[in-house]
Formats: structure tokens, C-alpha cells, sequence
């Protein structure tokens, strides 16, 4: 979608392009997947450089948790625990002042720029919109094969969670209808909804691994940077790490999006320009994220029998009163 419709092309934000370099790319994938994996954390941990931070702390999780089967290193994790939880806190108090640093980004962007910065970023959501629509198509039409339920009544179980997910642009304020509508409207039993739909709230956001790859290159193009299909790639896959354990309540795009931009070598005050329609660009990821997180307990449930497919031919119940 962001080739088909070129959402920051036609606006070069000359203003800040002494500031913005993009990251060269490798010359081949090899050399791509390597850049991956830090020879020296604590280089990468001073120099930012972010993927390689995520995927050495992936590795170290994986080899702490074999390690501590026994509870030999429980006051490691422990200690891990209660750095994330300071660091949680320490995101959502910057999340507070946040409005008011993008209030005053975006009237020095307007000031600069002038109302032309308007129509990129209606281009950014008409192209967020339509890759949306896409991909759920894709989805729905995959599930309902996949579980060998009709794609009508599949899509009429989903529209209250589409509802809620839209209006609230929270996954956590959604998550009690998805369980209560992927057993009552989708089939899903009640293990396999209340062991896969909170998991997926905190690992699976198919919505902001789309937000983050196309706000990347509509940054981009607003900067007047051409990428290579390896900078995409490379943006493609950082976009889907960093989702993992995103904080899912409103806003929690931005602090996902202040760990892509920088790799790119785009000054961290353009995060400004997308922030002011987050939360319009906040509807279309909610709804992915947990139309994703519900059609995957589908699937789960068809592959171990507990999918009652009777519900998809019935009339739903009618929504009950809290």
C-alpha cells in the first residue's frame, strides 16, 4: 500500500534533512542476518542500536529460563522482572508529558512546513485503512477454510469485537469481549480462548508490525530517502520484533515507534508527525491485533476438536447486560 498510493511523496521536510541519513544497507542478505546479532552487547546497548539489543535479549530469555528449570537463577530473573517493571513505569510517565512535547513538535512542523503536512498524513491513513481491509479479507477467507467454518457467520461473530476494538483502540479494554464472543458467537472453548486471547494480547499485534513498516516508509519518503529491498526487509522484521510485549493500551505505537525510527537514521522528533493521528491510526491496529489474537484460537481450537462450528449457522445470542 505505501508504493500504491506514495502516502509522504510530494513533501520533502528540507527543514530536518541535515539531520536525517538513512542507515546504509548491506550489500547482500547474508551479510543482512548477521547485522542481526550483536558481536558485543554493550557496543550495541551504546551506540542504539536496537535489534541487535532485541534479539540478544531474546536469546539470553531463552537460555535463562532452560537454565533455571531448578531455581538456580531465580534472583537473575527476579532481578530482570523488576527492571522491566521500573522500566514500564518510567514509559508511562514519559507517556503523560508525551502530549505535550507532540503538541509543540507538531506546531513547529506546521509552522514550517504549513498545512501540506496535512494531506501526507491523510494519505497515511487512507493507506493504513486499505491494507487493513486487505488483510483481514485474507484472514477471514484463511480461517474460515482452515477451520471449515462459513466465512458469513465467521464474519458476523467478529462484529462486535471489530466494534469495540475500533472504538476503543485498546487490545486490554477489548480482551473480556474476545473471550466472552470467541465462546458465545465463535466456538472457541473456554480453555483454548482463556490460554491463547491473553497471550496474543501481549505477543501477537499483526496491526502494529503493519503500522510500524508503513509509518517507516512514509518517513521516508517525507525525508526525501530512497530504501533498498533490504532496508525494507530489515524494516519488515524490526517492525514484527519489536511488537513482541508492546504495551497494549492507547499510545503504545509511539513507544514502539521510538524503537524503529532511530535505525533508520531518522531524527526521533519526526515521530511528531505520525503522533498527531495516532489515535486514528490506533483503530485500524487494535482491530487487527485482536482480530488476529481471535482467529488464531480459532484455528487452535479447529486442530484440537473444541471448535463448535454450530454457532457460525445459528442466530447469535443477544449481547448480555453486564
Amino acid at each position: 500500500m505505501g508504493y500504491l498510493l506514495n502516502p509522504g511523496a510530494g513533501l520533502h521536510l528540507a527543514q530536518l534533512s541535515h539531520s536525517a541519513k538513512i542507515a546504509k544497507a548491506p550489500s547482500d542478505i547474508s551479510q543482512t542476518i548477521l547485522n542481526f546479532f550483536p558481536a558485543n552487547i554493550f557496543d550495541a546497548l551504546a551506540k542504539g542500536n536496537v535489534i541487535q539489543v532485541i534479539i540478544f535479549a531474546i536469546l539470553f530469555g531463552i537460555v535463562l529460563n532452560q537454565a533455571n528449570r531448578h531455581g538456580a537463577f531465580n534472583s537473575i530473573l527476579t532481578g530482570v522482572q523488576q527492571v522491566n517493571q521500573l522500566t514500564v513505569k518510567l514509559v508511562m510517565l514519559v507517556m503523560k508529558a508525551a502530549p505535550l512535547g507532540i503538541a509543540a513538535l507538531m506546531a513547529w512542523v506546521t509552522a514550517t512546513s504549513g498545512l501540506k503536512i496535512i494531506l501526507p498524513l491523510l494519505k497515511f491513513l487512507m493507506a493504513f485503512g486499505l491494507g487493513s481491509l486487505v488483510f483481514l479479507m485474507g484472514l477471514f477467507a484463511f480461517i474460515s477454510w482452515y477451520a471449515k467454518v462459513p466465512l458469513r457467520g465467521l464474519i458476523k461473530g467478529f462484529t462486535r469485537i471489530i466494534l469495540i476494538a475500533f472504538t476503543t483502540t485498546s487490545s486490554a479494554i477489548a480482551l473480556p469481549v474476545e473471550l466472552d464472543d470467541a465462546q458465545a458467537r465463535l466456538g472457541v472453548s473456554q480453555s483454548i480462548s482463556q490460554l491463547v486471547l491473553p497471550l496474543g494480547m501481549a505477543l501477537n499485534s499483526n496491526g502494529l508490525a503493519m503500522y510500524l513498516a508503513l509509518a517507516c516508509f512514509t518517513l521516508t519518503q517525507l525525508y526525501g530517502m530512497s530504501l533498498t529491498l533490504l532496508a525494507l526487509v530489515k524494516i519488515v522484521v524490526l517492525a514484527v520484533i519489536a511488537c513482541l510485549g508492546t504495551v497494549v493500551v492507547p499510545g503504545g505505537g509511539l513507544v514502539a515507534l521510538t524503537i524503529v525510527v532511530p535505525t533508520l537514521g531518522l531524527p526521533t522528533e519526526s515521530i511528531a508527525i505520525l503522533a498527531g493521528i495516532d489515535w486514528f491510526s490506533g483503530m485500524f491496529r487494535t482491530v487487527l491485533n485482536v482480530v488476529g489474537d481471535t482467529t488464531t484460537a480459532i484455528a487452535i481450537a479447529a486442530d484440537e476438536n473444541e471448535l463448535n462450528r454450530a454457532v457460525y449457522v445459528q442466530e447469535h445470542p443477544a449481547t448480555k447486560e453486564s
